[in-house]
C-alpha cells in the first residue's frame, strides 16, 4: 500500500469520525417530563391562554381601581382679536389678548348599588377561572404529548419485533442452506425462506417507517423542526392488574369532579355570571357622586401697574365706567377704589393673576334612572342568560367527564384482558414454533407449518405490544383526570 494512499484512508477516516461524533452530539434524549416542558414552552394555544389570563388580570386592577377618586389636569392657552371678554375681569376689551388657564378636577362615586364591588367579584371569578382555564389547556397539551411518546414507544417495540423476526429467519435460513448442502432438505426449501427474509425485510421496513412517523408526531407536537434529531427514553412499563380494579368508576368520576381545573373553571364562570346579573341590575337603582373642581388663568391684558394699599393689593380700578379713545385706540375709565394708605406699586404679572384668579368648588350629583331606552332592561335580560348558558357549560363539562371516565375505564378494562390473554398466546405461540422448528430442521415440518408458525408468533407479539401499550395508556387518562402525574 502506498504511503499517498495510507494517508488519504487516514484523513478520510478522521473525517468519518468527526461527521459521527459530530452527528451523536446533536441527537437529543428526551424523557416524557422533556417533552412535556418542551411542549408547554413552545405551544401557541398555551400562550394565547396565558395572554387571556393577563387580560382578565389587567380587567380586575381596572375594577378595583373604580373605588377610588379619578384626577385630571388640562391646561389652554389662546389668542382672542377684536371685541373680547377679558377673562380675569369679564370686561369688554377691543384689543389682541392672550390668555392661559389651569384646570384640575376629581370625582367619585359614592353610592351606585353595588355595582363596583360586584363587578369587581365578577372579574375576580373570571380571572380564576381565565387561571384555570390555562391549567386545562397545559394539561390537554400535555396528556396529548404523553400520547405520542407512548406510540413512539409502541412502535419502537414494533420495531424491535420485526428485527426479531428478521434475525430468526436469518438464523433459520443458515441452517437451512447447511441441511441442503448435505442433501437433507430439498433445495425449495431454501427458495423458501428466502422469500420469507424478503417478507420479514418489508415488514421491518415498514415497522421503520412508522417509527420515523410517531418521531415526528411527537416532534410536531413539541413544535420543534423535524430535522431535529430525538431519541426517547424506554421506561420499564409494567401492567399491573390490580391498579384498575382499586377504585370504581363512581369514585374516580367524583375525584374528578372535585380536582379537574376545567369544572373548576366551569364552577367559576357560574359564580361570575352571577355577579354579572347583580351588576346589570345596579342600573336601576339612583347614583351618588361627588365631584371637585380647580382653576385659575391668566390674561396679558390684566398685566398693569396696580397700588398697594396698607400691604393690601387692590386694583384702583375695578369697574369700567366707559372708554374713550386715545390716538385711536379704545381706553377704558375705572372708578376709584381706595382702601388705606398707599405703599407702593407692583405689577400684575402672571404669577399673582395665578394666585388671586385660584377658585375650588365642590358639588354632589345625583342620577336617578328613569328611562333610558330599554338599555338596563336588555342588559339585566342578556345577564340571565348568560347565567343560564355558564350553567349549561357546567352541566355539559361533567356530561363529558362522565363519558371520557367511562370510556376509558372500558377501554383499559378490555385492553388489559386483551393483555393478560395475548401473553399467555404468545408463550403458547413461542412453544408451538420452537416446536415446528426443530421438526423442520429433521424434515419432519414442512416449510408452510414453519411459516404459519412463525407469522402466528409475530402476530400475536404484536397483538400483545398493542395491547399493553393501549391498556398503559388508558390507565393513564384516568389517572390523569384525578390530577395524578403522568409518569411512566
Amino acid at each position: 500500500m502506498s504511503l499517498i494512499f495510507r494517508k488519504v484512508l487516514f484523513v478520510g477516516g478522521l473525517i468519518f469520525l468527526t461527521v459521527d461524533l459530530f452527528a451523536q452530539s446533536e441527537i437529543q434524549v428526551l424523557s416524557l417530563d422533556d417533552c412535556i416542558k418542551i411542549a408547554l414552552e413552545n405551544n401557541l394555544t398555551i400562550k394565547r391562554s396565558s395572554l387571556d389570563y393577563q387580560a382578565a388580570n389587567i380587567t380586575l386592577q381596572e375594577g378595583k381601581a373604580s373605588r377610588y377618586p379619578n384626577l385630571n389636569l388640562g391646561t389652554s392657552y389662546g389668542t382672542n382679536w377684536g371685541r373680547s371678554i377679558d377673562p380675569t375681569t369679564n370686561s369688554f376689551i377691543s384689543r389682541e389678548i392672550n390668555t392661559a388657564g389651569i384646570t384640575g378636577s376629581s370625582g367619585l362615586t359614592l353610592f351606585s348599588a353595588g355595582q363596583i364591588h360586584n363587578s369587581i367579584k365578577q372579574s375576580e371569578f373570571n380571572l380564576a377561572a381565565s387561571k384555570y382555564d390555562l391549567i386545562t389547556t397545559e394539561n390537554d397539551i400535555t396528556l396529548n404529548i404523553a400520547n405520542f411518546y407512548l406510540n413512539v414507544l409502541f412502535n419502537n417495540e414494533l420495531l424491535e419485533n420485526a428485527r426479531l423476526q428478521l434475525e430468526s429467519t436469518k438464523e433459520q435460513l443458515s441452517r437451512t442452506k447447511r441441511l441442503v448442502e448435505i442433501g437433507s432438505l430439498p433445495k425449495t426449501s431454501e427458495l423458501e425462506l428466502l422469500s420469507q427474509l424478503a417478507s420479514n425485510e418489508l415488514t421491518l421496513i415498514n415497522a421503520q417507517n412508522d417509527l420515523a412517523l410517531a418521531h415526528l408526531s411527537l416532534k410536531q407536537s413539541m413544535m420543534i423542526p423535524s430535522s431535529k434529531i430525538i431519541e426517547v427514553i424506554i421506561p420499564n412499563m409494567v401492567v399491573d392488574s390490580l391498579s384498575l380494579m382499586m377504585s370504581s368508576v363512581e369514585q374516580i368520576y367524583q375525584n374528578a369532579i372535585d380536582v379537574r381545573p376545567e369544572m373548576k373553571s366551569a364552577q367559576l364562570r357560574v359564580e361570575g355570571a352571577k355577579m354579572g346579573m347583580k351588576v346589570a341590575l345596579g342600573a336601576y337603582f339612583p347614583s351618588l357622586r361627588v365631584n371637585a373642581n380647580l382653576f385659575t388663568n391668566y390674561s396679558d391684558a390684566a398685566n398693569r401697574i396696580r397700588t398697594i394699599y396698607d400691604n393690601e393689593v387692590k386694583m384702583i380700578n375695578e369697574v369700567p365706567l366707559g372708554y374713550y379713545y386715545l390716538e385711536g385706540v379704545q381706553m377704558p375709565v375705572f372708578n376709584a377704589y381706595t382702601t388705606g394708605t398707599p405703599t407702593g406699586q407692583e405689577q400684575f404679572n402672571w404669577s399673582k393673576q395665578w394666585n388671586e384668579n385660584f377658585s375650588q368648588s365642590l358639588n354632589f350629583s345625583l342620577a336617578i334612572p328613569i328611562f333610558n331606552n330599554l338599555r338596563t332592561k336588555s342588559n339585566v335580560q342578556r345577564s340571565k342568560i348568560q347565567l343560564v348558558q355558564s350553567e349549561i357549560a357546567v352541566m355539559e363539562r361533567l356530561n363529558q367527564l362522565r363519558q371520557i371516565i367511562e370510556s376509558s375505564y372500558n377501554d383499559a378494562y378490555a385492553s388489559q384482558k386483551s393483555y393478560f390473554a395475548s401473553n399467555r398466546q404468545v408463550e403458547a405461540l413461542e412453544e408451538r414454533f420452537r416446536a415446528i422448528e426443530t421438526q423442520y430442521n429433521l424434515g419432519v415440518a414442512n416449510f408452510t407449518e414453519y411459516q404459519v408458525a412463525s407469522n402466528n408468533l409475530y402476530a400475536a407479539k404484536s397483538d400483545l405490544v398493542r395491547a399493553k401499550f393501549n391498556t398503559l395508556f388508558k390507565k393513564k387518562v384516568l389517572d390523569f383526570y384525578q390530577n395524578i402525574p403522568l409518569t411512566f
